[in-house]
This record gives structure tokens, sequence and C-alpha cells, in this order.
């Protein structure tokens, strides 16, 4: 399911498309499938495209469905698959692929079958060594590199990226939890005898 919904979006010209297989976390859904979309008019489109595909063809409907109003990040709640709708920005903020490292990456693209990718975080001793080699070729730009280095240190990042998987996590929670709950309309309230006879 989580690769004909990844096709699906790849047919609306969605980008960087991504499977994250959580089967072996302890998480709220078996898969995530993550894509981006240029403009608030095709993260809608793909959005759209993923619903109609998944009901149409899988015979699945969206349990759950938020972030249509703003358009920059669109969840689509199909309790075993959960589908994320990026704008650029977005996507490069929440950096879901980085919060699960530990899952396995499937990379779907239209001209090659899915590849599959063990999940790997980027350490901040890597981050370190790549300022310092900065600051080696530019000498004149040392403080410029030690303010990476310092934001890219343990205890710059650990709570930065503590508070976005919070964040993350709180939004795929809810929408879990919409789930089961479906909206009761309000039955209209036949006026009393008494209202009958003020308005007489």
């Amino acid at each position: 399911m989580a690769n004909q919904i990844a096709q699906a979006a790849l047919e609306k010209k969605a980008e960087d498309v991504r499977i994250l297989d959580l089967t072996k976390l302890d998480g709220v859904t078996d898969y995530f499938v993550v894509c981006t979309g240029e403009v608030n008019q095709q993260v809608k489109a793909i959005a759209t495209h993923i619903e109609r595909e998944a009901r149409d063809k899988l015979g699945q409907k969206a349990a759950h469905r938020e972030g249509m109003d703003s358009l920059n990040w669109v969840l689509i709640d199909f309790i075993d698959v959960v589908v994320h709708v990026f704008r650029p920005s977005y996507r490069d903020f929440y950096r879901l692929e980085d919060l699960w490292s530990d899952a396995d990456v499937i990379e779907v693209r239209d001209d090659a079958p899915p590849v599959l990718k063990a999940g790997v975080k980027k350490t901040a001793k890597k981050a370190t060594k790549s300022a310092a080699k900065t600051s080696a070729k530019k000498p004149t730009k040392k403080a410029a590199a030690k303010k990476v280095a310092a934001k890219t240190s343990p205890a710059k990042r650990a709570p930065a990226k503590k508070a976005v998987k919070k964040a993350v996590k709180k939004a795929v929670k809810k929408a879990v939890t919409k789930r089961a709950v479906k909206p009761v309309k309000k039955a209209a309230k036949a006026p009393t005898g008494k209202k009958k006879a003020a308005k007489a």
C-alpha cells in the first residue's frame, strides 16, 4: 500500500518521495510516505490524488486528514500508512527522515525500482568536521566557522531536535486519536409549545 501511495504521489510530480519503514520500531503506524510539492497547488494536487487513488484502487479511505487549509504540511492517515506531503521549507525544518533515523528508508523514483537504504543519522561529529574543513579553506572566516561548529554541537542540537520530534509525534498522535472520533451533528430542536405561543 505504501508503495502504491508513493507511486500516486509521483504521478503528480512529487519530489524526493520516500517510504520510512517503521514496522521494527515502536510507533503509531507501520509506514510513513514522505514527499515534497513545490507550491501550494501541487501539494493540494498530490494529497487529493493520493486519497482518490487509495479509495479507487486499494479500497482504502483516509481515517483522518489535516493541513489542507495552509497546504504547508498535509498529513493523511490511512491507519497502517501515514502520508506527509510537505512544502520544501517545512520538510527541511521537520526532517522526518532524521527524526526517525532508525527506520529503513526506501527511495521511490519514476525511472528506477524502489531502493532500500538503512536509516543513517548524521552525527554532530561529522557536521563539526565539515565546518572545520570550511574554516581551513577560508581562514578569513574563522568566526563564521566557530558559529557553525557551535550550532552543530550535541549540546545545542539536542534540545531543538527533541522539540521538533515531540511536535511531529504530537501531530501524528493527534491524527491517530481522531480515527475513532466522528463528529456528531446536533439535531435541530423543534420549537416548544411555550415558544410557539410567544411567537403567536
